[in-house]
């Protein structure tokens, strides 16, 4: 595999943004809620996804995943009933998918505003219900009464924080940085 010079800025860029948002408040919006938070630390994954390919999108849910895992690893370590391999799993490969699942949900329609909202959706419920869902089924099962309010909720508010971000953004950009798979 090889990354043209376009695909290394949009990861750069976008890997950049990740780590702001997970490093500042932007990354965690209060929110009325058990969690007290949504996050859109998984945006810029989706907008890496649709600009630069899955491997972008993969590369830039790597950095939301290592981020993810310096400042909360003990909260996964804690979900997960202390069980490193769960902890790990959930914190990285859902954060992996986010990118390349979206990227494929955008390209799927012919409209960008359809494939941006698509993209969204799924790289949104890829991170949410990915990574609580992996905590809820093979985490500390005493812990299931925390994460199934957080389960039902945030994925809402947070596909909702998606949309209004990536659309705007994806149609804005498309017009100066045809997205991915186009440049093929």
């Amino acid at each position: 595999m090889r990354l043209q010079t376009r695909q290394i800025t949009i990861a750069g860029i976008c890997g950049a943004i990740g780590i702001v948002l997970a490093f500042t408040p932007l990354g965690l919006i209060p929110v009325p809620n058990l969690a007290g938070a949504a996050t859109t630390l998984h945006i810029p994954a989706i907008v890496a996804g649709v600009f630069g390919g899955p491997a972008v999108g993969a590369f830039t849910g790597l950095i939301l995943a290592i981020s993810s895992w310096v400042l909360y690893s003990g909260s996964f370590l804690t979900f997960s009933g202390g069980n490193l391999l769960v902890a790990v799993l959930a914190a990285f490969l859902p954060r992996l998918l986010i990118g390349v699942l979206a990227y494929y949900a955008f390209r799927a329609f012919r409209r960008p505003w359809l494939g941006a909202t698509f993209a969204s959706l799924v790289g949104t419920l890829t991170n949410t219900v990915g990574v609580l869902g992996i905590l809820y089924l093979l985490g500390d099962p005493t812990m299931r009464p925390f994460l199934l309010p957080i389960i039902l909720v945030n994925p809402l508010v947070e596909v909702g924080f998606a949309l209004v971000v990536v659309i705007p953004l994806v149609l804005a950009l498309s017009k100066a940085l045809p997205p991915s798979y186009k440049n093929r």
